[in-house]
């Protein structure tokens, strides 16, 4: 439906805070419940395989080893944060599209046809809110050019008619 030109490049990523919100905010949270999971079971595995050594010894061999892993994962949550936001902006972006199209619809507006980028989502839903916006501007011509005359139209005959 579109080229990938210059104006086919997103603008905006952030088109819908609180979809896009609160996947970013599952995203932090599936990282960190991840971390805590290998912390734990990391300690399990330290505190198995030697018995003997005090819990302190434990502790410091686990910090040693897991705060440089988290370090470097927290190096790398930004840029899984910000391909979850350009990644959900292909549908996100497309809904609030096809959300501006309805309203101007519902207000009586014609809408231009809905056209979805190359990669986005909902490439069937925008064809056919196409078909239904175009039928409904058909409809709305053919009762427009069939319209019974208002009254100032009749009246406007009435006067005519009865001048000489």
């Amino acid at each position: 439906m579109s080229s990938n030109g210059p104006r086919d490049r997103r603008r905006h990523f952030w088109v819908d805070p609180s979809l896009q919100g609160s996947l970013v905010a599952r995203v932090v949270m599936y990282w960190v419940v991840c971390l805590l999971t290998v912390g734990v079971v990391l300690m399990i595995v330290a505190a198995l395989s030697d018995m003997n050594s005090p819990v302190v010894s434990v502790v410091n061999m686990l910090l040693c080893y897991y705060v440089p892993a988290v370090l470097v994962s927290l190096l790398v949550l930004p840029v899984i944060v910000m391909d979850s936001i350009r990644h959900s902006n292909r549908f996100a972006g497309a809904i609030a599209r096809f959300q501006n199209a309805m309203e101007r619809l519902a207000d009586g507006e014609t809408a231009s046809p809905l056209i979805v980028r190359h990669g986005d989502s909902w490439r069937c839903l925008a064809d056919q809110f196409n078909r239904i916006a175009l039928r409904m501007e058909e409809l709305e011509n053919a009762r427009n050019s069939e319209a019974p005359p208002t009254s100032s139209e009749q009246s406007e005959e009435v006067l005519q008619s009865t001048s000489f």
